[in-house]
């Protein structure tokens, strides 16, 4: 098997990862915040540490800020639906995932928002001076994707976030595809608010995010209530953070996956990694682009973005190109719309999607080759079929 689909979620993990896992679940099983045991004293120890080594990561000071969610799209849930008001005006970008259009374009279907949606040119990058130009004295919350699943465009937060603080609203960042790969610190970027997956670049399991909350945001309504262990004896939910966000059990095995995932890329080094990761793009952009009849969507290697890459051959549905990887090559590859209706709309590649290629760190040179290789094949076998 050829794993090219680090998008989705990142494989294998590193071995630190499965290992720390591991001895979790075979020699602890507390539940943080219940009990005076000594197994929920520990896991409560290594939450809280976890929490803070993450906080660092991101720059963010006080680690109560940072809430462990259950994905990336729980993050943007709590972030948009806990945040904006009745009468708010939000912006997004022509790139956006669904996990930021399906909740934006249901309070607007409710009436309690208006949103608009910023245009992005050919590459994916949003047209800034149309963004600027849409921000009114209503606008509360500007949402942009850090990086595309489509097209691995990485926009230009900072100065979106610096624009944006200026004029009063808040920046929430969708960081799925950067988190682990590429610098994400609040600071720099000037975001309010972060929402990223643990299982994608931190390497995490499936089932982790994070929404890291920043010094200017001063509420947020929680989404879930319930147990947390704190303040018992009440009816309601507590209103202390991160608490008031965090209802429910914690998802341990995969918490601790987040901070052996950390702590792998520290070892490696955030440079280390994105350096990988563009090295196997480069060798991908140029084996594909010597293809005749493929056709590649978003920037060329060099320019601002990550390492997820979406291409279609003419004559081809993508979905048939990602079937005959699987069971001739057995090379794993996305196709389709990738939950992303609004990027494919901006690519021109509405309804039919695109083929996803997204290598991670683990990935093989050689892997990247026996996928060119497999692609020339079929590729030829089309133009054969053409000309008979």
């Amino acid at each position: 098997m050829i794993y090219l689909d680090n998008a989705a979620t990142s494989f294998p993990k590193p071995q630190v990862v499965k290992a720390g896992v591991l001895e979790w679940l075979e020699t602890g099983s507390g539940s943080p915040g219940r009990g005076n045991h000594g197994a929920a004293l520990q896991a409560d120890r290594t939450v809280m540490e976890i929490r803070k080594q993450l906080a660092r990561f991101f720059g963010l000071r006080d680690e109560w800020r940072l809430v462990f969610t259950y994905s990336a799209t729980d993050a943007l849930n709590l972030a948009i639906q806990g945040f904006v008001e009745p009468g708010d005006h939000v912006i997004i970008s022509g790139m956006e995932h669904n996990s930021v259009l399906r909740p934006l374009r249901h309070l607007e279907k409710e009436g309690i928002i208006t949103l608009t949606i910023v245009p992005c040119d050919e590459a994916g990058y949003i047209k800034l001076p149309e963004l600027l130009q849409a921000l009114n004295s209503n606008t509360r919350l500007v949402v942009i994707s850090h990086a595309s699943n489509v097209t691995g465009t990485i926009q230009p937060v900072a100065e979106i976030g610096r624009q944006v603080r200026e004029h009063g609203a808040y920046l929430l960042v969708d960081a799925a595809q950067t988190a682990g790969v590429v610098p994400v610190d609040m600071e720099a970027m000037h975001a309010d608010m972060i929402a990223c997956a643990g299982h994608k670049g931190l390497f995490g399991l499936p089932g982790t995010g994070l929404l890291v909350i920043g010094p200017r945001v001063e509420n947020i309504r929680p989404l879930r209530q319930g147990g947390t262990g704190y303040n018992s004896e009440s009816e309601f939910q507590p209103a202390n953070w991160p608490e008031a966000f965090e209802a429910g059990t914690f998802n341990m095995p995969g918490i601790i996956s987040l901070g052996k995932g950390l702590q792998f890329i520290e070892e490696q080094g955030l440079n280390q990694i994105a350096r990988r990761e563009q090295e196997l793009l480069e060798m991908l952009w140029d084996g594909l682009t010597r293809i005749p009849n493929i056709r590649l969507y978003g920037p060329k290697p060099g320019e601002p973005r990550v390492a997820v890459l979406s291409f279609n051959i003419p004559g081809w549905e993508a979905e048939d190109v990602a079937a005959i990887l699987q069971h001739n090559y057995g090379i794993q590859v996305r196709a389709g719309l990738h939950c992303a209706p609004l990027a494919h709309r901006t690519m021109g590649t509405h309804p039919a999607g695109t083929v996803r290629v997204s290598p991670g760190y683990f990935t093989e040179p050689q892997e990247i080759e026996q996928l060119i290789q497999a692609v020339r094949n079929i590729s030829f076998t089309q133009v054969n079929w053409m000309l008979a």
